[in-house]
């Protein structure tokens, strides 16, 4: 089993990655072509994990990235998402309506200036940064402007004319009333004349994160980001749940929120998945660890498939003693690498309607085993 074999033309592939900075999607739509979700970068070193993995396959991978998407602006989510739009220069840029503001322009402009090194909006600044040099540049209008992502928007389709089946890509998320209710929060958190702009921390309850539909051939993904329940059918996962009609149930599931409970949707399992369906839980390892001891039990009784990419930080790499006792002694410069992201990689045959999903772990990825039930007693 190695990461670096690509998969088939006619394959869907899905895999997490995280936690690391951030944490990061990375597609197969089939033929080639590849969309990204969210950025990642491992402890101790400076290329985004989207990048590495798509360079190792050695086929062109990263080049054919058609797609970038950033789910919320929070820094846990995108780190080094500059640096990848960077190394992909023909791929698209999507985020979220929500941002689509010039109250969030002034927010980057002004934490950017104050906030240097590791900010989500230093890292948006980047982006921006970059958007404008292709449009001074003269690059084509759809590589420069963003695609604002909002309720049923397509933000890819890839016709079947070519390929071996037809994909998607359709946000879910956020609806109407989420983006106004954003316009205004984002306004509150911009600093007044003299004060002083200070590091954004993430702000509760996420309500304008992108959750994405996938769609390639037969094959359905729900990728949830950080959209939390608000038990409101105007936002969060209510407003999906009343807007999106007529889907095929999905069979992957990427876990909104690390799996945390202001995030679980007891009706989303029933309505937008099928039974057991296999779903993937990426740590957060701030302040509040997630998940709960009482959050995996709880996605344990939800469905027997359930995988985490990392019980940590990361595992560190091996060493060899003597090597890294050398080292120590004679090397002038050293930067040690902490851990590398788990990896929780689902790959699934869309030509043969009869395959199975394949699960594939990687680094500090491990699976939940399912919840023990209670036997019962005769009396």
């Amino acid at each position: 089993m190695s990461r670096s074999v690509p998969p088939r033309f006619d394959e869907l592939e899905v895999s997490i990655i995280g936690p690391g900075r951030g944490e990061c999607v990375i597609i197969h739509l089939g033929n080639n072509e590849w969309c990204v979700v969210d950025s990642c970068i491992a402890r101790g070193n400076d290329e985004p994990v989207a990048v590495e993995y798509l360079r190792a396959f050695r086929n062109g991978a990263l080049q054919r990235v058609r797609l970038i998407i950033a789910t919320h602006w929070h820094d846990d989510h995108i780190r080094g998402l500059a640096a990848m739009l960077r190394q992909i220069p023909d791929a698209r840029f999507a985020c979220s309506q929500a941002l689509n503001t010039d109250q969030f322009a002034v927010l980057v402009e002004s934490a950017a200036a104050a906030i240097q090194g590791g900010s989500g909006t230093d890292e948006f600044a980047r982006v921006f940064q970059i958007l404008l040099e292709k449009e001074s540049s003269g690059r084509e209008k759809e590589l420069v402007a963003p695609i604002w992502a909002i309720e049923n928007r397509r933000l890819l389709q890839l016709s079947r004319e070519g390929r071996p089946f037809h994909a998607t890509v359709t946000a879910l998320s956020p609806s109407d009333g989420t983006v106004k209710l954003a316009f205004k929060d984002i306004g509150t958190l911009i600093p007044r004349p003299g004060d002083t702009q200070r590091r954004i921390t993430n702000r509760a309850p996420n309500r304008t994160s992108v959750a994405l539909w996938v769609e390639t051939g037969v094959r359905r993904v729900l990728l949830g980001a950080d959209l939390e329940h608000t038990g409101s059918f105007r936002d969060g996962w209510g407003a999906v749940l009343s807007a999106c009609t007529g889907l095929t149930q999905a069979a992957v599931f990427k876990v909104p929120h690390h799996g945390s409970n202001n995030a679980d949707c007891p009706e989303l399992w029933t309505k937008m998945l099928i039974d057991d369906p296999i779903a993937v839980v990426t740590p957060f390892n701030g302040g509040k660890p997630l998940p709960q001891r009482a959050d995996l039990q709880r996605l344990q009784g939800r469905t027997s498939k359930l995988y985490c990419t990392s019980s940590g930080p990361g595992r560190p790499p091996v060493r060899d003693p003597l090597v890294d006792k050398i080292l120590k002694r004679d090397a002038k410069e050293r930067r040690v690498v902490e851990g590398r992201p788990g990896h929780v990689r689902v790959r699934w045959s869309v030509s043969d309607k009869e395959a199975t999903p394949v699960v594939e772990l990687f680094n500090d990825a491990f699976s939940v085993p399912p919840e023990a039930k209670p036997q019962s007693q005769s009396v």
